[in-house]
């Protein structure tokens, strides 16, 4: 019955619906967009938090370099050092940020640019679930519906301050539309689109959903599989199981230009490993259910502040917010009404549950499972980005919900008026039990009085917006409200809900510009220095920042700080005290903190060692434990020896200073640094910046090693006299990534030329 309903829409009542066409829904979608996010559109606010801090200067470092005619691969203005695109969150070579590069005015990209790309991945979104809606449904109205509960559900509004993660998911809907209908169609056609568009959505930068997506896909895979091998067999279906290895392996090795660097950076990182506890931060824990119907039960964290007072750190907020929106909730229980007649509703409520008890962390064994079995899922945390498959699965269910509810009126009247007075008595329950209190606690009376003003606000809330869905569906299924009338006033009341719930949710009062223009006046004079002379700023102690930890990306001024995920394990040598670490690593200025005057100021030290110098002693300790013990002990003399972890062809251990040595930099750029050398002794050409692999030495043109030397810097063995010594970036994992890149665009170019061309013989050889 569920099957011909899907098919047939003639006589039913959803006739009266509003018609429309694609370009209609797409512009509706694109409206609603942009009036979600108008205050950001019209620069009355701005995104927050790791926009401000990461994302922006991401995209304005790898912008403003690509338009200065420079491959970013290294960044050399924060953490001492970093391997820039290998970090993926870089998203260089995600084809839409590559577009930024041609709104770079000097030396800066506008902020305003990246929030537009962002939001306009929110319409992306709404547009991809729409058009895979209507795909599995055959019903544009009912699509929109679809499109928009993903769009602005609660898990894309909270991550709107994480581009990398807004970017990626919008292009889900997608990837499974177009890997559904390579299954269904066995096309290899298909399997090369399905390929480029994941592609795509890896290159924007989120390892940890990406494993989610192939989840996702291997589960649909599987139910695919088996219904087709019951259908017709298993000779005719097993055609399905080379494509779905297609799609995977086509996708990695369009991606490899970022996948090989990135996979060479992860076991240097401080993400190469993290504990099962580590892993179980950002669960959702079961009292948290409640936000599925109060989504700010507990309290919630904004541009605003936080004012939330639930499980974990103010961030798990967003890392666990399942919130889709009342009228899609209440959609998705008529979907799962017809769950024995339509295939589809069972996979997406499976779905639905699988990411629900993933997300519970410890309270379920499957993170447990996961992380123990499957590679890959032992290297993140937050469980509850889980939500991300529970969003897209109620987004479905609840157009099939009103797919239902408008095409099997008729036959299930009195079933429909059970479902709809069902809800709101639970509701009016919901709601009366926090008015009682009985779901909340605290020990602090203050505390538990304002806790209950806020969930008495939210729950009556919630609950207004339940009985007008419902008395809007009671007026409907009674005969009182047309079919067209009940479908546009319920996408406004979807739409009302979630823009109640998070219009102002990222609406930040700071903008990067003037973000960044704080320090200015500190910013302007390094920058003149920095025309003298190269040095670094140790700009952070424990938790004061004067100099915001990316700003050298924005800058140009060489930081010691930084904030990236993949942050390289060894930033800092070790020392007999800070000092002699900033003196390492060139700390010209160093932050100094006055606790009882409470202020901070940048202090200049006399100490720091230079950029480049020359040693003439050589020590290998190849233990770890045995060199940072040794660099720690006081003994050591960074200025007169260097400290190696294997053998170098060097027998000269002259202790003395030599006076006439000398090493001054000739150019320095993101990706080389040349150095003219003139020393009478042999010795080691000593680099201040962060060792790491693909560094390549040239001396008077000949290729020599890099040593890493005390502990995460870089040193060249030279001769006596004068020398040009070029140290180039030059790693190999980008190369061969750029290679197998290259590569499959072209075999995919020949596979979508191969197919066409065989479309068209089967059609000339059927006329």
């Amino acid at each position: 019955m569920a099957r011909n309903i899907l098919k047939k829409n003639e006589g039913s009542p959803s006739s009266n619906l509003p018609q429309l066409r694609d370009w209609h829904a797409i512009a509706i979608i694109i409206v609603l967009v942009g009036v979600y996010f108008r205050d950001i559109i019209l620069q009355n606010a701005f995104f927050w938090e790791d926009f401000l801090y990461q994302f922006y200067p991401f995209r304005n470092f790898a912008a403003v370099s690509i338009a200065h005619g420079e491959m970013p691969l290294w960044n050399p203005y924060t953490f001492n050092g970093t391997p820039f695109q290998a970090d993926i969150q870089s998203a260089l070579f995600y084809l839409p940020n590559l577009l930024l590069t041609l709104f770079v005015t000097g030396d800066r990209l506008h902020f305003y640019w990246v929030e537009l790309l962002t939001i306009s991945h929110y319409a992306i979104a709404g547009i991809c679930m729409y058009y895979l809606m209507n795909d599995l449904i055959n019903d544009k109205r009912i699509a929109l519906f679809s499109g928009l509960v993903y769009a602005v559900s609660g898990f894309m509004v909270t991550h709107a301050i994480h581009e990398v993660i807004i970017c990626q998911v919008a292009w889900f809907p997608l990837v499974f539309l177009l890997f559904r209908r390579m299954l269904l169609q066995r096309s290899i056609l298909y399997m090369i689109m399905t390929a480029a568009v994941l592609g795509l959505a890896l290159l924007a930068g989120f390892p940890q959903l990406t494993l989610y997506f192939f989840l996702f896909l291997g589960f649909y895979f599987f139910f695919e599989i088996f219904h087709a091998i019951k259908k017709d067999g298993w000779r005719v279906s097993r055609i399905m199981v080379p494509l779905a290895i297609g799609v995977i392996v086509l996708s990695v090795m369009l991606t490899a230009i970022q996948l090989l660097p990135t996979i060479e950076l992860v076991p240097y990182s401080q993400r190469a490993e993290i504990t099962y506890e580590k892993s179980l931060e950002g669960s959702l824990a079961l009292e948290q259910l409640i936000t599925l119907v109060i989504p700010k039960y507990f309290g919630a964290s904004t541009a605003d502040g936080s004012t939330y007072w639930g499980p974990g750190a103010y961030w798990a907020f967003w890392e666990t917010c399942f919130y889709v929106g009342i009228p899609a909730l209440v959609m998705m229980l008529f979907a799962l009404r017809h769950i024995k007649q339509n295939r589809y509703v069972i996979f997406f409520t499976g779905i639905l549950l699988f990411s629900v008890l993933y997300a519970l962390g410890d309270q379920f064994i499957l993170h447990k499972f996961f992380f123990s079995t499957i590679p890959g899922f032992d290297k993140f945390r937050n469980p509850g980005r889980m939500s991300l498959l529970f969003t897209f699965s109620v987004a479905a269910l609840s157009g099939y919900g009103l797919h239902f509810v408008f095409h099997s009126l008729q036959a299930l009247k009195k079933a429909y008026l059970k479902i709809v007075t069902g809800i709101a008595a639970v509701g009016i329950l919901i709601w009366i039990g926090v008015q009682g209190g009985i779901f909340q606690s605290s020990n602090n009376a203050q505390v538990s009085q304002q806790i209950y003003a806020m969930t008495s606000k939210e729950s009556l809330t919630a609950l207004i917006i339940i009985l007008i869905t419902c008395a809007l569906l009671y007026l409907y299924i009674t005969g009182k409200a047309s079919a067209k009338l009940t479908f546009v006033v319920l996408l406004g009341i979807q739409f009302v809900d979630l823009y109640i719930f998070g219009f102002n949710q990222n609406n930040g009062d700071t903008s990067p510009s003037q973000y960044y223009s704080r320090t200015s006046d500190i910013v302007t004079m390094m920058k003149e220095e920095g025309k003298r002379e190269f040095f670094r700023v140790n700009a952070r102690q424990s938790g004061a920042i004067l100099i915001d930890r990316n700003q050298g990306m924005i800058d140009k001024i060489f930081l010691m700080e930084g904030y990236t995920p993949l942050s390289l394990q060894r930033i800092y040598p070790p020392g007999k005290d800070w000092d002699q670490v900033c003196d390492m690593m060139n700390a010209k200025y160093r932050l100094r903190i006055d606790e009882q005057r409470r202020t901070m100021n940048l202090e200049k030290a006399i100490t720091y060692l230079p950029r480049a110098y020359i040693v003439h002693q050589a020590m290998v300790i190849q233990e770890e434990k045995e060199m940072k013990a040794y660099m720690e002990s006081g003994n050591f003399e960074p200025d007169r020896m260097v400290l190696l972890d294997e053998e170098a062809l060097f027998n000269n251990n002259d202790t003395s200073a030599a006076l006439m040595d000398s090493a001054v930099i000739t150019s320095y750029r993101l990706n080389s640094i040349s150095v003219e050398v003139s020393t009478m002794k042999p010795g080691f050409l000593v680099l201040s910046e962060v060792h790491y692999p693909g560094w390549n030495a040239y001396v008077d043109g000949i290729k020599q090693k890099v040593y890493r030397a005390n502990w995460n810097q870089r040193a060249v063995l030279v001769k006596p006299g004068k020398h040009f010594v070029e140290v180039r970036f030059e790693p190999e994992s980008f190369h061969r990534g750029t290679l197998i890149t290259v590569l499959s665009i072209g075999l995919s170019g020949v596979g979508v030329v191969y197919s066409i061309r065989k479309k068209r013989t089967q059609v000339q050889r059927e006329i």
